[in-house]
């Protein structure tokens, strides 16, 4: 018995050591024929992507600063942020926002920092103080718009969930499309997928606590959970595993993550 509870201690404590170790990755994307995607930094433009923050009591504005400084660092060009600002509004409301608003204001990229909203959002009336808060802090959002950025054309969806997905809306007419989604699985549902070259999706936290013999999937992630999904030979899907938690701060075997995108041979 006192090995099982130590084992279980050790796991515990892991899992908390492990909502500390923020991993960044890159991958390369070129379009130059079939649509390929590879691990690396070539390109020479540049989207940095965030997910699922949960600001909560186990997740402060203070905390968040050390994603500050990593985005910051790479200088991106675009910043895409694909839900669930707020872990329950009925809690954070009662906070003061100042400091969140500050950090969030504090992310930089020179062609605009754009957003959807996750399931979380939604939460105990979130929808409209969650906008609000993006909005002040330099965000456009993008539920159920597209948007040309120069040569880029970005769409997003809203939560299945929580809003109203038009899934039959279609991008504007660029060199490179992106489709935000919250909810991976959503994917499966757009009816004009061919249009888009890359789909960015959330929500998932890639299980959050991958046990042995246990890889939990909640709903709208069950199908695509984590990582890279071709979708045709021209349409890719990846999933970020987010940056916070559901629930206490553990994670165990899923470290949180920020994606870089080096795109080639796209101006923006």
């Amino acid at each position: 018995m006192l090995v099982i509870v130590l084992c279980a201690a050790v796991i515990l404590l892991y899992a908390w050591y492990e909502t500390f170790c923020l991993k960044e990755k890159h991958f390369s994307i070129d379009k130059e024929n079939n649509l390929t995607i590879n691990e690396g930094e070539t390109g020479n433009f540049k989207i940095a992507h965030i997910s699922d923050i949960h600001f909560s009591r186990f997740y402060s504005a203070k905390r968040f600063a050390k994603v500050v400084e990593a985005v910051n660092q790479q200088e991106p060009d675009l910043l895409i942020f694909t839900g669930d600002l707020i872990e329950d509004f009925r809690y954070w409301q009662k906070r003061d926002s100042a400091p969140l608003i500050q950090q969030l204001s504090a992310l930089k990229a020179d062609k605009g920092k754009f957003a959807i909203l996750g399931n979380h959002d939604y939460q105990s009336g979130g929808r409209k103080p969650v906008e609000e808060l993006l909005i002040n802090s330099g965000f456009v959002l993008l539920d159920n718009r597209t948007q040309l950025v120069g040569a880029l054309s970005l769409t997003g969806m809203e939560d299945s969930q929580g809003g109203s997905p038009d899934y039959a809306l279609t991008p504007s007419p660029a060199d490179f499309s992106i489709l935000l989604l919250h909810e991976p699985d959503q994917v499966d549902q757009v009816q004009s997928l061919n249009a888009y070259d890359l789909v960015l999706a959330g929500h998932s936290h890639g299980g959050q606590l991958r046990l042995p013999l246990l890889n939990y999937r909640n709903h709208g992630s069950k199908s695509y959970w984590t990582g890279i999904y071709p979708l045709s030979k021209t349409a890719m899907l990846v999933v970020n595993t987010g940056i916070g938690t559901t629930g206490p701060p553990l994670r165990f075997r899923v470290k949180p993550e920020i994606l870089y995108f080096h795109l080639q041979n796209v101006y923006a």
